[in-house]
C-alpha cells in the first residue's frame, strides 16, 4: 500500500484546535473513539482532510479486537501501520505539533498512539484526554 500524499490545510491550526475540543467532549469508545480512531485518525482528517481510520472503524470494540484487526490486517504493531501510511520522522524531537507519535503502554499492543502538541503529547485513555512528556514519545511520524 503506497502512503498517502498528505498536505497540511491553509487553517489546519483552527481545525485541529477545534478537533482536540470535540474530542475532548466524546467518551472513549474502542474502534470508534480510541487512540488510533479517535485521536490519531481525527487529529489527521483535521489537518489534512484525509480520513485514514475509514477502513478501520467498526472492525473492533475491544482492546483484544484491536490487537486481532491489526495482525489480520498484517501489521504486528501500531508502529507498523501508522510507518505504512505516514513517513516517520528520524527522531522524536523533529515531531511538529499534530505529527502522530507512539508511546509505551499496557495492554496486549503494547503501544499507544498521541498527538504532538507544542509542550506535549496528547493521549487518550478509558478516562478521557490527558497529557504526557514528549520525552516518552518513541517514534514520531509527519502529517502532511
Amino acid at each position: 500500500m503506497a502512503k498517502p500524499a498528505l498536505k497540511r490545510l491553509p487553517d489546519w491550526g483552527a481545525r485541529f484546535a477545534a478537533e482536540m475540543d470535540r474530542q475532548r467532549r466524546e467518551p472513549f469508545s474502542w474502534g470508534k473513539n480510541d487512540c488510533a480512531l479517535g485521536l490519531a485518525a481525527g487529529a489527521v482528517l483535521a489537518i489534512t482532510g484525509v480520513d485514514l481510520g475509514s477502513e478501520w472503524r467498526g472492525r473492533y470494540v475491544s482492546t483484544a479486537g484491536a490487537r486481532r484487526a491489526l495482525h489480520k490486517a498484517g501489521f504486528s504493531s501500531l508502529s507498523g501501520l501508522l510507518g505504512s501510511l505516514l513517513p516517520a520522522h528520524e527522531h522524536p524531537d523533529r515531531a511538529d505539533v499534530g505529527d502522530i507519535g507512539v508511546i509505551a503502554a499496557d495492554g496486549p499492543l503494547k503501544e499507544a498512539l498521541c498527538v504532538v502538541d507544542v509542550s506535549s503529547l496528547i493521549v487518550i485513555t478509558e478516562l478521557g484526554h490527558g497529557r504526557r512528556p514528549r520525552e516518552d514519545m518513541l517514534r514520531a511520524f509527519k502529517v502532511g
